[in-house]
């Protein structure tokens, strides 16, 4: 049978693109050359430092070209493991990886270029990590066990108390993270740098500081993960094409912080429900457990961060029992584009169900609002409505309007909006500002005790 070229070109690219996408989702399958630690002199009894053994395992594979690490049933005590390119950790149930409780056993990321943009980035004792996988690439960690952080207290890190993250992906792409479990991260559970093409999927992160925090990410997806955590569950900026979907979120900081800019940001069929069920690590003694803001998009909240945020999706959103729902903050040299939030329904929110802000950034060009139910709980207090409007600092906080701030906006669309509170409420339900074009349909706020539920 005949094939013409251009035919024949386009099935060619058809084929290969299914075969390199076949390639990445099931590296774990493709590698079956197997390395077992115990091999290698690891012992998992709990006791014994294993960190040379899984290491020397590691080398030998990445010699010849790439495997599986396997580990049989123990508790495996390890420093940093340098994780290398081409390689399976496959961590079955019955399996634990604990972080020695000595700094001195931990190795730091010290990045191959400039990264000055990506803060602490440069900073060697932030960056120490117990696994730890630089420039890598198709690198997977599959299987039921545990990654344990062992809450390492370090009384010369950040805040006198921050030890090492637990998983640190630098400058690397291809990366797997699938049906692991991370408990107690001495920081971060996961921090990355410059990654592309990572998949995180049925990942469960219990107690620590952020969960998966990604400063330069491309091409990232996180689904059905299962957060619990002491500090923000999902953190960072400077995202493209990045997707967070079908994640249960409880945290007693933020859900999701977006702290620098991003675009082809989709956030989809994910639930926040607060309070914490691990306190804020942060707060020690006071053993905070509120949960703040749901969603939280900030670039420029930790320092300046130029660019845009555009192209963001918020879709199908459950909330309970947070502070606040949402809240969109512009700083300098920070603008942003589209953004649309349709399908978000919350109950029992303390603070500010939703505000949109710019102070010294410019303004958000267009900003869409449809089918929005939301439930506060009214603050019964007269006096907020004289409560200034200034710039936040990094958290959301209370408004002289109970249920949405909106300021420095081109264009607003709202579309079958509703808010309600329990209680008594003094002050107006929505106040706006510098908002140019503003389109309503079927938007419900219920009156306040005295005032109208608009403010303009």
């Amino acid at each position: 049978m005949y094939i013409s070229s251009k035919k024949y070109k386009g099935k060619m690219f058809i084929f290969f693109s299914v075969v390199s996408f076949f390639l990445f989702s099931a590296l774990p399958l493709l590698a079956t050359e197997r390395y077992c630690v115990s091999d290698f002199g690891a012992v998992g009894d709990g006791i014994t430092i294993d960190t040379d053994a899984i290491n020397n395992a590691i080398i030998a594979c990445e010699r010849q070209g790439g495997g599986i690490i396997s580990f049989p049933k123990g508790t495996y005590l390890i420093g940093t493991i340098h994780l290398k390119s081409n390689i399976c950790l496959e961590i079955p149930s019955g399996v634990t990886l604990k972080g020695c409780l000595s700094v001195r056993e931990y190795d730091s990321y010290i990045p191959q270029r400039e990264m000055n943009k990506y803060l602490n980035a440069n900073a060697k004792d932030w960056n120490r990590a117990l696994l730890l996988g630089v420039g890598v690439e198709n690198v997977s960690i599959i299987g039921d066990g545990i990654i344990d952080g062992g809450h390492l207290y370090d009384p010369c890190g950040e805040e006198g108390m921050r030890g090492p993250h637990t998983l640190l992906f630098a400058e690397s792409r291809n990366i797997c993270l699938k049906d692991i479990q991370i408990r107690q991260a001495a920081n971060y559970a996961l921090m990355g740098y410059e990654i592309s093409h990572a998949k995180f999927e049925n990942v469960t992160i219990q107690e620590g500081w952020d969960g998966i925090h990604i400063r330069g990410g491309d091409s990232v997806s996180i689904s059905k993960c299962l957060f619990f955590t002491g500090d923000d569950a999902i953190a960072g900026g400077y995202w493209r094409d990045f997707t967070i979907d079908e994640c249960m979120i409880n945290s007693s900081c933020n859900g999701i912080r977006l702290i620098m800019p991003a675009t082809k940001l989709k956030i989809t069929n994910c639930s926040f429900v607060g309070p914490g069920l691990y306190p804020h690590r942060t707060s020690k003694e006071l053993m905070r457990k509120n949960m703040l803001s749901a969603i939280l998009l900030q670039p420029g909240g930790w320092g300046k961060t130029p660019g845009d945020i555009d192209q963001i999706e918020i879709s199908n959103i459950r909330v309970d029992q947070v502070d606040n729902a949402l809240m969109m903050v512009l700083n300098e040299e920070n603008k942003a584009g589209h953004i649309s939030i349709r399908d978000f329904y919350g109950t029992r929110i303390k603070r500010a169900p939703i505000s949109i802000e710019s102070w010294k950034g410019e303004e958000y060009e267009r900003i869409t609002m449809k089918n929005l139910t939301l439930y506060y709980q009214g603050a019964n207090d007269s006096t907020l409505i004289d409560i200034p409007i200034e710039k936040p600092h990094v958290d959301a906080r209370i408004l002289p309007c109970w249920a949405l701030f909106a300021q420095n906006i081109h264009a607003l669309s709202l579309e079958n909006v509703e808010f309600y509170y329990q209680g008594k409420e003094y002050r107006p339900g929505i106040i706006m500002k510098n908002v140019t074009q503003l389109n309503k349909k079927n938007v419900i706020v219920e009156e306040s005790q005295t005032l109208p539920s608009i403010s303009y």
